[in-house]
């Protein structure tokens, strides 16, 4: 069967669309472009080269990132606190948080954070729901924070570019200088990272300068308190904190993937910050190997018959107000004869004692909590593919 790589025409290029010729040109293009890339991404083989290749970037990317949010956020200090002056300056009622995929996960990651610091909803929201539904309320008293690694992903500027017409202000946070975001925008932090392998540092990356922002934020408001105090050395210190636990996870997630490796099936669930995290560890198994996992909220999982038997739930549970509902959600999964595994705080001796296996990770406050939380379930999905690989080419 062919497959065509001809982008279907956006709804936003044509006769009544509200954006200009200009804006118009850029969207069409960037589809076409999309469509040839999605056309080259690897497939579900293990024997691909292009699939193998890009699995062996990431390892290295993922134990480099303690680097590129040290770069990221020591790096760019001084445009983090100006833009975060201006910001509060400028007192926005409404911020719109928006991307694709991990993106978007990165936003639901610092939400709760950067709504105590700036005191108005934070709402992210997908691209597409924003360029094309959710953007009836956007006007001047918006801010519209938009993250592309890229800087082209078409839906994220096609949102960008529908809010600006109405009026928002623009921030992009980007990977690539001089990309179509930056051009559109009236703000742009950039992020230090690489992605050669599958996303993982720029998505931490992006999420530590995301709560720096609005750190620095709540500071140009006048906020104070031990609490503010608490994040902001808690920030300082996340290089060295995730150094450390990638150096002592490492052995117990590698044997965990030989066990996994070839599950049909990976499942995570989370809420509030750690929902990013779940995201995260989904979006990897897909990503890096040839099965397939789903990221399910913590509460939805108990609506439905959210688990098969033998499948594994990853339990992202930080300290916080989830961890009832996270040791109901284990002892359910054991009813449904499925898998319960615990990525988790040391206090929530319980939940470690439902679960098969259970990572413990270090002391942090939940608002931060998916910069450390995400680091298992990155590794395990790196380790999944290796596995593939070796049983691919033994079968060979």
């Amino acid at each position: 069967m062919t497959v065509s790589t001809t982008a279907p025409a956006s709804p936003l290029v044509g006769d009544n669309s509200p954006l200009n010729a200009t804006d118009q040109a850029l969207i069409a293009r960037l589809n076409e472009e999309e469509s040839a890339h999605i056309a080259g991404l690897p497939s579900d083989d293990p024997n691909d080269p292009r699939r193998q290749r890009r699995v062996g970037f990431t390892l290295p990317e993922i134990l480099d990132q303690p680097t590129c949010i040290e770069n990221t956020v020591k790096g760019h200090r001084e445009a983090i606190r100006t833009t975060a002056q201006s910001i509060a300056k400028t007192g926005f009622t409404r911020i719109v948080m928006t991307g694709c995929g991990d993106s978007l996960a990165v936003h639901e990651a610092v939400r709760s954070l950067m709504e105590m610091m700036t005191g108005v909803p934070c709402e992210p929201v997908q691209a597409l729901e924003l360029a094309y539904y959710q953007n009836r309320f956007i006007d001047a008293q918006t801010l519209v924070v938009g993250l592309s690694s890229s800087g082209w992903t078409p839906r994220t500027l096609e949102g960008m570019l529908l809010a600006k017409q109405q009026g928002a202000s623009l921030l992009a946070l980007t990977n690539t200088a001089g990309s179509a975001i930056t051009d559109i925008s009236d703000y742009t932090l950039m992020i230090e990272a690489q992605r050669k392998g599958w996303p993982t540092q720029s998505s931490t990356a992006a999420i530590a300068l995301l709560a720096q922002l609005a750190l620095d934020i709540g500071a140009a408001k006048g906020l104070t308190g031990d609490r503010i105090t608490h994040w902001q050395q808690e920030l300082d210190t996340m290089p060295a904190t995730i150094s450390k636990v990638l150096e002592t996870i490492g052995s117990g997630v590698e044997t965990l993937a030989h066990e996994l490796s070839g599950a049909p099936m990976v499942l995570f669930t989370g809420a509030g910050p750690s929902n990013a995290a779940a995201r995260f560890g989904a979006a990897k198994i897909k990503e890096c190997t040839s099965g397939h996992a789903l990221a399910i909220p913590l509460e939805e999982f108990h609506h439905y018959t959210s688990i098969k038997p033998g499948e594994p739930l990853f339990i992202v549970a930080p300290s916080g107000p989830l961890q009832s509902r996270a040791l109901d959600t284990a002892r359910r999964t054991k009813v449904w004869h499925g898998r319960p595994f615990g990525i988790l705080d040391a206090s929530n001796t319980l939940l470690a004692g439902e679960c098969e296996q259970s990572f413990v990770m270090p002391p942090v406050s939940e608002e931060l909590s998916s910069l450390i939380y995400s680091l298992p379930v990155q590794v395990l999905a790196v380790h999944m593919a290796l596995k593939e690989f070796e049983a691919a080419s033994a079968n060979d």
